[in-house]
């Protein structure tokens, strides 16, 4: 029934259909791997830096006593 050239074409559009697929994938894993990590690790780390600099500071004008200053930087660090 079917002569050479029949029916070949019409695998064609299928795999063009999984390759965009798949490239659709991998761009929002890249999208959501790249925005959702960093803000977590940097926020966690400038509010101990933050936290730090405030207790150094509390520390310098005699607000604190050095136990307290201790104390505190052992909780953070």
């Amino acid at each position: 029934m079917m002569g050479p050239g029949w029916g070949m074409g019409m695998g064609g559009g299928f795999w063009v259909l999984i390759i965009l697929i798949v490239i659709v994938g991998f761009g929002i894993y890249y999208f959501l791997k790249t925005n959702n990590n960093n803000d977590v690790n940097r926020s966690q780390k400038n509010s101990n830096t933050d936290a730090m600099e405030i207790a150094e500071k509390r520390f310098a004008k005699g607000e604190i006593s050095t136990g307290e200053f201790e104390e505190i930087k052992r909780n953070l660090l």
